[in-house]
Parts: C-alpha cells; sequence; structure tokens
C-alpha cells in the first residue's frame, strides 16, 4: 500500500527527480497508481517539463505505452499552474470563475499600493526607508519603494506557501526543533537573545541611517554592511 503522501527534501544536484522517475515508474508498472492520477509539483515550468518527460521515458522504457500515453492527464506542474487548474476544474464546487487566471506583475503592484493604502502597519518603516536600509537600485533601476513592495510581495508569498495562520506557533516550534536538532542546546536562549537585542539597539542608535560609510574603500565590507543594517 502506498502512502498517502510522499516528500524528497534533499538539495539541488542529490537525485530527485531521478529518485520521483523511478518511483513513479515502478508504481505505475506495478499497478499501484494510474498514470492520469499522478500529482507531482516542482517550482518552475522547466522543471516540470523535464520530470514528466522522464517519468514518460520510464513506462516507455517498460514498455508502458498505454500508460505513457495517460500521464498527459497527470497532475505535474508547478505549483502555482496546479492550483490554477484545481480552481478551473473545480470553479463550479467553489463557486469561482472557471477561468481563474495569475495576476501579472502591474496587477500585483496596484494591489499591494491599494493595501499599503488601507493600512498602517507598515507605516513605521514607509515612512523612513532609508533608515530601514531601503534605497534605489541602480543594477534593476527600482525605486527604495518598489524593493520594499518586491519584499512585501516575497514574503507574501511564502506566507502563501507555507499556509500561514495568524498567531499560529506551529513553524516557530518546528524551527525550534529542527535547530535544536542540529546544533543541541544552545546555553540560555533567552539571555542570548536579550544580549543581541541589546547589541543591536546600541548599534542602530549609534549609526540610526546607515553603517556604510565606516566601512572605508573595501566594497565587500560596504555590501556586507548594508545587507546586515537591512535586516
Amino acid at each position: 500500500m502506498l502512502p498517502p503522501l510522499t516528500i524528497i527534501p534533499a538539495g539541488a544536484g542529490s537525485g530527485k527527480t531521478h529518485t520521483i522517475q523511478q518511483k513513479l515508474g515502478e508504481w505505475v508498472a506495478e499497478g499501484k497508481v494510474a498514470p492520469e492520477r499522478i500529482a507531482a509539483v516542482t517550482f518552475t515550468e522547466a522543471a516540470a517539463a523535464e520530470l514528466r518527460e522522464r517519468i514518460r521515458a520510464k513506462l516507455l522504457g517498460l514498455d508502458r505505452l498505454d500508460d505513457a500515453l495517460k500521464l498527459d492527464q497527470a497532475y505535474i506542474s508547478t505549483i502555482h499552474s496546479f492550483g490554477l487548474r484545481v480552481l478551473t476544474e473545480f470553479a463550479f464546487d467553489s463557486g469561482l470563475s472557471p477561468k481563474p487566471r495569475l495576476l501579472n506583475e502591474d496587477e500585483e503592484n496596484t494591489l499591494i499600493r491599494l493595501a499599503l493604502a488601507l493600512t498602517d502597519k507598515a507605516n513605521n518603516i514607509t515612512s523612513n526607508l532609508t533608515r530601514f536600509g531601503y534605497k534605489y537600485d541602480f543594477i534593476s533601476e527600482r525605486s527604495a519603494e518598489e524593493v520594499f513592495r518586491d519584499d512585501l510581495l516575497s514574503i507574501v508569498s511564502q506566507l502563501r506557501a507555507v499556509g500561514w495562520k495568524e498567531e499560529s506557533a506551529t513553524y516557530a516550534t518546528h524551527a525550534i526543533d529542527w535547530i535544536r536538532e542540529r546544533y543541541g542546546n544552545t546555553c540560555d536562549g533567552e539571555a542570548l537573545t536579550a544580549e543581541l537585542r541589546t547589541r543591536v539597539d546600541q548599534l542602530l542608535q549609534a549609526f540610526p541611517e546607515s553603517l556604510a560609510q565606516e566601512c572605508g574603500n573595501n566594497a565587500t565590507a560596504l555590501k556586507e554592511l548594508q545587507r546586515d543594517f537591512r535586516n
């Protein structure tokens, strides 16, 4: 009997795609799963296309031509494409439009501007972006405001990805357990946190606008200090 969910956590180049290809090919050949009922999610369209073709090649190598053809019906895509397909196929069940689509960049910017205008939650940052490390980006030619909105959209995307809920301690608990498992005890965590906060406050009081001007002509130090100050 197959597990309801299989997760393969591994870094780039470690063989995730090969493992998925082999497992799914074997499961289809053994009759454990129908090829059209496979759901495999990746992060890019290129990776999704590669995964589909690898699984197809595996099935063809096993002389499973019919199964290889049925693979076109499988849910093998990016997370966004997967969500779009589900919303489209079950639009009437959920009372939504049968033609949903992803927002383009201009629409995202419009909505994030509107959201910021309707709340005072970010006023402390937006009223003094320089203090929080935001400035004009000469490489992308984006203003400090645009860079801040990009960060905000990135945070929203990450929260959506993990299924964030207000006041939920689930993810913090998981992170703490992950750190303790790998690094062991860190003495008095509260004391270390309090000391770090004290030092950060002292640093910001001494250099409220930027710390970068104190690093001399070292470009690497300048970049790192700007990043740390922004963090």
